[in-house]
């Protein structure tokens, strides 16, 4: 009895055993499964991708633009008065150098007649002084034949007192000689004397002469002297003329390009300022429409990769459907540094695809037609049309040829109309054989760029240095440290977490998910 209570005792301890291995064992491993699935569910999951390998990536840069006329001027008053005539009205074409405002201004115009009258006085000056030199040049010939007619008469007198010095020899030889009176040979003296002293007066008659001639030499330059004066004073009243003229002529506004009246603010009857010594605002502004140029501003981030091949697409709000693509015409070479941007322009040809041939024709016809032949004065004019006729068109002398709208003949519009808001993509550069990210795997943090990597399930954030960005897609370099250190390249291994960044934090253990993009 004793033994069979004893194996039912064991019997019942091993059950109990089992049974609690049974119970608490299971249990054990539940807690732990739990826990384990606990521990998974505290990671954050992050979106990540691997960086791609994209040869046909295309650098772009999209911005807002607007459109502007080709040229824009607001033409001012440059002489105060009553506005006497508006000759064009807001709409209305004008021509070059067509009058556009005349401005009353009578004192310019008398002034003008004033100095004319100072010209005419000038001018009979000269006749006086011309005359007076004529005179001058005929003294100085009488001089001189003065003083071939005292050396003649010095010469005839010379002579004559040879004569006489040879005759009263010859007779005091002869009263030496008892052959004469005392008398004649008095009276020979006499004469030879009296033809001595004609030939000193002939020798001091050629002095005079000379004198003379002198005299009226330095009256001849001095009149001379006065003919130039005189005509120098005719050019400085004739600068003074066309002075007056150019002021009288400020009171005719002109056009000083082919355009139309954008704007008038002045009717016949207002008084006007004079713009250069005042505060005036434009009469009327005059703009180029047939042309216009779209202009943005382009981030100093994509400054190095502009130039003059650069492609460019424009498309407006107001005109759905309408792209115009071409290269860029013009941009500043340098940033502004107030919003630190560059200056982008692309010009528009702003009419029909027929109107635009026709330019293209024009323009290549006058540029070549000073070689078909003529004289040099032809030639030469020949190539002035077509240097004038090149400035019509371009602003600069590097400036390529304006694009065209692709608008159908016959609708007689100019669709682009200044002032318009456009988008304009600029297509800066291409990049080959580069790793790429999207551009939301890059964030900014303390004024520096940043991307965070995952690596054995912990971020890990890193400085780079953005290269590209368009909004699409980004290329980056790694930085080593927040020193100064080298660029590395991303290799495509990486896996980049593409958004909430800032929320996850830096060496957080996290879940992954690797996507494709």
């Amino acid at each position: 009895m004793i033994r069979r209570n004893l194996i039912l005792g064991c019997l019942g301890v091993v059950a109990a055993g089992v049974g609690g291995y049974l119970a608490f064992g299971r249990d054990g491993d539940k807690n732990k499964a739990h826990a384990a699935s606990k521990d998974s569910d505290t990671k954050a999951v992050v979106r990540t991708v691997r960086p791609r390998l994209d040869p046909s990536f295309r650098i772009s840069n999209q911005q807002i633009a607007l459109v502007e006329p080709f040229y824009q001027a607001g033409l001012r008053a440059r002489s105060a008065g009553l506005v006497r005539t508006v000759c064009k009205d807001i709409g209305e074409s004008v021509r070059m150098g067509e009058v556009l405002v005349e401005i009353d201004a009578p004192e310019l115009v008398q002034e003008v007649l004033q100095k004319e009258a100072v010209i005419h006085q000038r001018q009979q000056e000269l006749r006086v002084s011309k005359s007076l030199l004529k005179h001058a040049t005929a003294a100085v010939e009488t001089a001189r034949a003065t003083i071939a007619q005292r050396t003649a008469e010095a010469r005839q007198a010379e002579a004559t007192r040879d004569f006489k010095l040879k005759l009263f020899t010859r007779l005091k030889g002869l009263l030496d000689e008892k052959a004469i009176r005392p008398e004649v040979v008095d009276e020979n003296e006499r004469d030879y004397r009296s033809a001595e002293a004609l030939y000193d007066a002939g020798l001091a008659a050629i002095l005079k002469a000379k004198a003379d001639e002198v005299e009226k030499q330095a009256s001849l330059e001095a009149a001379t002297a006065d003919v130039e004066l005189k005509g120098a004073l005719i050019g400085v009243a004739e600068k003074d003329r066309d002075k007056a003229a150019a002021t009288a002529s400020f009171a005719r506004v002109v056009a000083p390009f082919d355009g139309v009246i954008v704007r008038r603010n002045v009717d016949p009857g207002m008084f006007v300022q004079n713009a250069s010594t005042g505060v005036s605002e434009p009469l009327v502004t005059i703009a180029r429409l047939d042309m216009v140029t779209v202009s943005m501003k382009l981030p100093d981030v994509g400054a190095p990769f502009i130039s003059r091949n650069t492609e460019v697409e424009a498309s407006f709000d107001q005109l759905p459907g309408l792209t115009v693509r071409g290269k860029v015409t013009r941009y500043s070479p340098a940033i502004d540094g107030t919003d630190r941007t560059m200056r982008v322009e692309l010009d528009i040809f702003n009419g029909t695809r027929t109107e635009f041939a026709a330019f293209l024709a024009s323009a290549h016809g006058e540029a070549l037609a000073p070689l078909g032949g003529g004289n040099g004065l032809g030639i030469a004019a020949g190539f002035l049309a077509a240097e004038r006729h090149r400035q019509m068109f371009h602003k600069g002398v590097s400036d390529g040829t304006a694009v065209c709208l692709d608008m159908p003949s016959g609708t007689g519009q100019r669709p682009l109309v200044p002032g318009m808001k456009s988008t304009m993509r600029v297509y800066l550069d291409r990049v080959s054989a580069a790793y790429l990210l999207p551009a939301s795997a890059v964030y900014v943090q303390g004024g520096k760029t940043y991307i965070l990597l995952v690596r054995d399930g912990v971020t890990h954030q890193v400085l780079v240095q953005l290269q590209v960005n368009d909004g699409r897609m980004a290329k980056v370099g790694l930085l080593a440290s927040d020193g100064p250190g080298g660029v590395q390249e991303l290799n495509g291994t990486e896996e980049v977490v593409v958004s909430r960044q800032s929320e996850v934090g830096d060496r957080v253990k996290v879940r992954s998910v690797l996507g494709d993009w």
